[in-house]
């Protein structure tokens, strides 16, 4: 059984969810809970570990897919890979800040651009996602 379809929702609720409340933090801080942003980007890059690990198992299985889903699934792996290792490096990044005790207003808004840039990111690689599973069927 793959369980990529089944976890893949996972890392995009999460990162979803965490960019909606980095614009309420941004925006109004005392509307958001101090340092509930850093519990929901924990397990959003925890989850997509596994995710990226399953979607990679799942490619083995693929086979014999026109040129145009060849070249969704390329870009899917592309901006999946950024979205991974993106959330992994702000993750640190902002356990750092956090245990330093450094998260100004000013940081925060940096965190927002990132974040802005990762939403895109996983954003892009679902909709690659959906057009594998839902136009070329794979």
């Amino acid at each position: 059984m793959e369980l990529h379809p089944f976890i893949v929702h996972f890392p995009i609720a999460l990162i979803s969810l965490l960019y909606i409340f980095q614009i309420f933090t941004v925006l109004s801080p005392n509307i958001v809970p101090k340092h509930l942003n850093l519990w929901i980007l924990i397990p959003a890059a925890i989850s997509t570990i596994p995710t990226m690990i399953s979607g990679q198992k799942t490619e083995k299985l693929l086979d014999n897919l026109c040129p145009e889903a060849v070249e969704a699934l390329h870009y899917h792996k592309l901006f999946a890979n950024f979205t991974v290792w993106g959330m992994i490096i702000l993750t640190f990044i902002w356990v750092f800040i956090t245990l330093k005790r450094k998260a100004t207003k000013e940081v925060q808004k940096l965190m927002l651009a990132f974040l802005t840039i990762l939403f895109i990111s996983v954003s892009i690689t679902g909709y690659l996602g959906g057009q594998l599973v839902h136009v070329w069927k794979t």
